[in-house]
């Protein structure tokens, strides 16, 4: 199996070393897949891109390829919020990882595409489970740590939906979670993708191809990936933590 991990990458200095040694440590938990890095990293003003490079040599030997593009494009910061702006930024950013591994090898290459964000907290061997779904989408839950935000409840709960219709989560609690989730829509910081339907054409957006109003980036490309016939979509009782700044 080939799998493409792709991230995204802003003013996230202080993870960017954990992002790593994670990334590392799945890499050994499946040594029959062939890994590959794609990161887009852009206008950061902390120390985000001096620790990228520091770091950038280790994934050379666990990594069949790492793309890595660095640009100073003058883009607005959001932090988590539903802003129109925001989605349409974080769609382009989505997609510049794609293409430019599609222009190294082609994306029908790959058998998987992964996005994990760069300040998360998983474990590698229970969340290499979802490289292995016969999902077309496959994701864990995300939650805060405790003492941040709503304890028992989702952490990505604007991305992560039940139903095509809705527009925020509106399922069970973390506590009452079964082993498996279906849903219309997910992403949850570390989500597994078929890779086919990137490599027909499928883009991250953000607009909603259903409502045709701005959306979610990562909801909109499970609507796309659901038009597409590719709609079995679900979320794991696997942890993934997101830490705060």
């Amino acid at each position: 199996m080939r799998v493409l991990i792709s991230t995204i990458i802003r003013n996230r200095g202080t993870h960017v070393p954990h992002w790593c040694d994670q990334l590392i440590s799945l890499t050994k938990h499946n040594p029959d897949i062939k890994f590959y890095l794609s990161l887009f990293e852009n206008d950061s003003e902390d120390n985000t891109k001096q620790v990228l490079h520091l770091v950038e040599k280790k994934f050379l030997i666990p990594f069949e390829l790492v793309k890595f593009t660095s640009l100073n494009l003058g883009w607005p910061y959001f932090g988590s919020i539903k802003a129109e702006e925001r989605v349409r930024y974080l769609a382009e950013a989505r997609n510049k990882t794609l293409e430019q591994m599609d222009e190294a090898y082609g994306l029908e290459h790959f058998d998987k595409v992964v996005c994990v964000e760069p300040d998360i907290i998983y474990n590698p061997k229970e969340i290499s489970s979802l490289l292995y779904s016969d999902l077309d989408i496959a994701s864990g839950y995300s939650v805060l740590p405790p003492g941040y935000g709503v304890a028992d409840w989702i952490y990505d709960s604007w991305a992560t939906r039940v139903k095509a219709t809705d527009t925020e989560y509106h399922g069970p609690k973390v506590s009452e979670l079964p082993d498996l989730l279906p849903l219309a829509s997910t992403f949850n910081c570390f989500c597994s993708y078929n890779a086919k339907p990137f490599a027909e054409g499928l883009r991250f957006s953000g607009r909603n191809p259903d409502t045709d109003q701005w959306d979610c980036d990562t909801t909109n490309i499970c609507s796309l990936f659901a038009n597409s016939g590719y709609d079995k979509i679900g979320m794991y009782k696997i942890p993934v933590t997101h830490q705060p700044f």
